[in-house]
């Protein structure tokens, strides 16, 4: 699970670089590119319906509502964006996706003014919705409006975390094929913000029809169902067990690959694997590492194993005890055994580092954000520092059903009780987890984290911002926030590398949270099938064999 609103980058110079996210196509098979921007239905795709498994289920499927990459699975199904990310092929010509951009979807192309602070969008004509209504402009309108009303993580998004004010600061239909949007703050980054699925145009009169939009209050309805706008429809939606997704005829953009998907969550990782390997799923996403290897040889399923941004962390909300005594954070730092998990929880699939920004972003600076080691006399020397006396319980919430968390805690209460520290291992469901975590209730959580935008300002926004909701780890480290303004807004290359890297020392020096690794997403396969790899999890390319 990648939770948050779902953030997102070797070192390149920040936000100048194009920094691909690693991409993984089967062998031997030729994926289509991701729908695109031109008219007519097609009529392409496998009769076979595409069978997928996630580990992890949605808690809502409503775009304005949706915190984590688990919830924009179905989101980006059904809906379509302004802009879509960007596409590129790597040294074979095999198609991949590229995070940095954004391209054209339902906006035909956008211009900006030279202050940067209004964009012009020029939107495909003729395109309906299901029921029949026209998309356009006024829906485009409704949309963002209606996003950035209910104020939840879909808000923050498309605001790139512009929250006080919002960065959107009007949206105008100047008429049925051009939007305006004007923005608080210039942010060469909003056309990444409206690439993603919190992105998404709803159909005001299916919405209106149920519950319509209420101020600083998510929709209960389209929690579970669907104003769409997508090349697919929601045949079928039972919440946290299964989904049928049907490709809609009448869909004006690039018809998806597929005629049918049908979407299972299995939260046991043997039932996953068995189903894996009877050739019951044609994708897998979500087994634990262990099984993942198990299924590497076999004749019939492809493992691909891809690098994204997604890190696994343990959250020590800098503001409850024992975590308010920076020794004692930075001990726990140094108890955990992070060969030990890479080698017997990811089975290899990871990747060590220590600070706030991944080594798969530009901007990353191995000299200060390295691999932090495990140390058990340096990590008793910094608990007598600390000045703790008797022992230190915590609870560390995890997700239910989740294998590699389940294994994790298990180390982590062996080896933090080396330096005094119980752990007491809080299983829980994702929508009370979620809960936990961002109503900032829980006392320590693990928590695989990723960015929904791929950008810099927008993913360190969460942590060098002290006291925005959105900060699940209470973590103000001084100096930060005027460092980070440096790196978003300066028009100078070197000021904003130099701020960049005094932050991630700055984080470093504080240890605000423990990260344990960076994460590779196995993914089991059928051979034969059509699959893209795609940290937003975008169906629209896969096929059956």
């Amino acid at each position: 699970m990648v939770s948050s609103p779902p953030r997102r980058r070797p070192r390149a110079r920040l936000l100048t670089g194009a920094a691909l996210a690693a991409a993984a196509l089967l062998a031997g098979c030729t994926a289509q590119a991701p729908a695109g921007s031109g008219s007519g239905s097609g009529t392409s795709g496998a009769a076979r319906p595409l069978n997928v498994a996630f580990n992890v289920a949605p808690t809502t499927i409503d775009p304005a509502s949706g915190c984590t990459l688990d919830d924009a699975r179905l989101t980006m199904a059904l809906y379509v964006q302004l802009l879509q990310p960007g596409q590129t092929k790597d040294a074979d010509g095999v198609p991949s996706f590229d995070p940095t951009k954004a391209e054209p979807y339902f906006a035909k192309s956008y211009d900006v003014s030279s202050d940067g602070l209004t964009y012009t969008f020029h939107l495909q004509d003729g395109w309906t919705f299901p029921s029949g209504e026209p998309m356009d402009a006024e829906a485009v309108k409704y949309s963002l409006d209606r996003t950035t009303a209910i104020g939840g993580c879909g808000s923050a998004i498309i605001n790139d975390l512009y929250l006080s004010p919002t960065l959107i600061k009007q949206v105008t239909a100047t008429d049925a094929t051009t939007v305006t949007v004007e923005l608080s703050t210039p942010d060469p980054d909003f056309p990444l913000a409206l690439a993603t699925p919190a992105g998404s145009i709803v159909d005001p009169s299916v919405v209106e029809a149920n519950g319509g939009t209420t101020a600083g209050k998510p929709n209960e309805w389209m929690a579970s169902h669907e104003a769409g706008s997508g090349p697919f429809r929601l045949k079928s939606f039972e919440p946290g067990t299964k989904a049928v997704l049907e490709r809609d005829p009448d869909f004006k953009g690039e018809a998806p690959a597929s005629q049918t998907i049908n979407v299972s969550w299995v939260k046991t990782d043997s039932a996953m694997l068995l189903q894996a390997q009877n050739g019951e799923l044609d994708v897998a996403q979500g087994l634990s590492k262990s099984s993942a290897k198990s299924l590497e040889g076999s004749a019939d399923t492809q493992v691909i194993a891809s690098t994204a941004t997604a890190n696994m962390q343990m959250l020590m909300p800098n503001d409850k005890a024992p975590w308010d005594n920076a020794k004692l954070r930075e001990a726990v730092t140094y108890a955990i055994p992070y060969q030990d998990i890479l080698d017997n929880v990811l089975k290899g699939y990871g990747q060590l580092y220590y600070g706030p920004v991944p080594p798969s972003m530009p901007g990353y600076d191995a000299s200060v954000a390295g691999a932090r080691t495990y140390d058990l006399a340096k990590a008793e020397q910094l608990m007598s520092e600390a000045g703790v006396s008797g022992p230190v319980e915590v609870t560390l919430d995890t997700i239910s059903g989740d294998t590699n968390q389940a294994a994790i805690a298990t180390i982590l209460q062996g080896s933090l009780k080396e330096i005094g520290i119980t752990v007491n291992v809080n299983p829980l469901s994702e929508s009370a987890w979620g809960e936990a975590v961002y109503g900032r209730t829980a006392q320590a959580a693990l928590r695989l984290d990723g960015p929904a935008v791929f950008n810099a300002g927008y993913y360190l926004s969460y942590d060098e911002r002290c006291g925005i909701e959105y900060n699940t780890g209470v973590i103000c480290v001084p100096g930060n926030a005027a460092l980070l303004d440096t790196v978003r807004s300066s028009s100078d290359e070197a000021a904003r590398t130099a701020a960049l890297d005094q932050l991630q020392a700055n984080w470093v020096a504080a240890s605000p949270k423990a990260i344990l690794y960076l994460d590779k997403t196995a993914v089991a396969v059928k051979k034969g099938t059509t699959y893209l790899w795609n940290p937003i999890t975008d169906m629209r390319t896969w096929k059956a064999a």
